[in-house]
């Protein structure tokens, strides 16, 4: 295929799916969505018409509609076109913005250029034509989802954090567990610092508890470098406190969040989990708790499909969420 037949063939393709039964686009406006002039456009529509047999072989024929200054079609092929249309791009950039919301800052950029060239490659739906009455398209903006900044205070103690774990150094941390009315402050060796379910811990020696705890880098008030030194011992493994990305032993008592997921869903939970299905086709899964809204946000996502069985201040919790989006 030549360069010129080539172009042509695209413009073409680009330009059919916008035309449909009882639906006329001003010449003009199809060029511009093409991305070439009017006259060209003509030029290509024309030819199209102008063949004398069949498109490889068994395509049924295409008619076009050209009035005075606009163009229509009637056809059962090509309906689909090579650009996005508004409705999945704006279904890619909600899930593109909800990603960028879990991922860590160094891979933020990527999802920013991808969400961008998205943007660029959308198409406009094509206008209608109702009793003589044009409706022009409007483009619609994308799904305003962004990453919310990540404070001040936090990068500054991920740095240092950092710095620490990098040079073997002790740490002073001052420390808001959840639920406790004030920080305490803990010297900490940070053996390994890890990104699970959206958030960055620090796993390391707590000397006040002497034992192995998680920290959650947002609720740490404070990082202060402490003077002595420190080595990981050779037999710890990161990967032994967490699972499928989620952090599973910490400063959180031991706990078990117990859920029945109904037939519906339950072949794929069963299977995932390596556990066989109830004699009703449902499943009951107990996964290690250290953390409440994990646990809700879990059973959101199944809808009625997954009940908590226990505990019950996450069923407690579970209500209160729907409520207060019910509100």
């Amino acid at each position: 295929m030549s360069a010129r037949a080539q172009d042509q063939l695209e413009r073409l393709l680009l330009a059919l799916p916008h035309l449909a039964e009882d639906t006329e686009i001003p010449v003009t406006e199809l060029a511009a969505i093409v991305g070439c002039d009017a006259d060209t456009l003509l030029g290509d529509l024309e030819a199209l018409t102008s063949l004398d047999r069949d498109i490889a072989g068994h395509v049924e024929s295409i008619e076009l509609f050209l009035t005075a200054g606009s163009v229509g079609a009637r056809t059962s092929h090509f309906r689909r076109p090579m650009r996005l249309s508004r409705s999945e791009l704006a279904a890619l950039d909600l899930g593109l913005g909800l990603l960028l919301l879990e991922r860590p800052l160094e891979e933020r950029g990527t999802v920013r250029t991808v969400r961008r060239k998205l943007r660029e490659a959308s198409v406009l739906p094509p206008a209608r034509v109702s009793q003589g009455v044009v409706t022009r398209a409007e483009p619609t903006p994308a799904l305003p989802v962004e990453a919310e900044g990540v404070p001040e205070p936090h990068l500054e103690s991920f740095g240092r954090l950092c710095t620490a774990h990098e040079e073997r150094r002790a740490v002073q941390l001052t420390y808001q567990r959840a639920g406790a009315a004030s920080a305490d402050v803990r010297l900490v060796h940070p053996w390994a610092i890890v990104r699970a379910h959206q958030h960055v811990y620090v796993v390391g020696w707590c000397t006040n508890a002497t034992a192995v705890r998680v920290f959650r880098l947002d609720r740490i008030v404070q990082v202060e470098l402490d003077g002595a030194r420190f080595d990981v011992p050779s037999d710890f493994n990161v990967d032994a406190v967490l699972r499928e990305g989620r952090i599973f032993s910490g400063e959180c008592p031991e706990d078990e969040l117990v859920v029945h997921y109904s037939p519906r869903i339950a072949r794929w939970i069963a299977e995932r989990e390596q556990l066989p299905l109830e004699s009703d086709g449902s499943v009951t899964v107990t996964w290690p708790l250290a953390d409440d809204d994990w646990a809700v946000r879990h059973v959101l996502q199944y809808g009625v499909d997954a009940t908590v069985v226990s505990p019950a201040r996450i069923r407690e919790q579970v209500l209160a969420t729907l409520q207060r989006l019910g509100a």
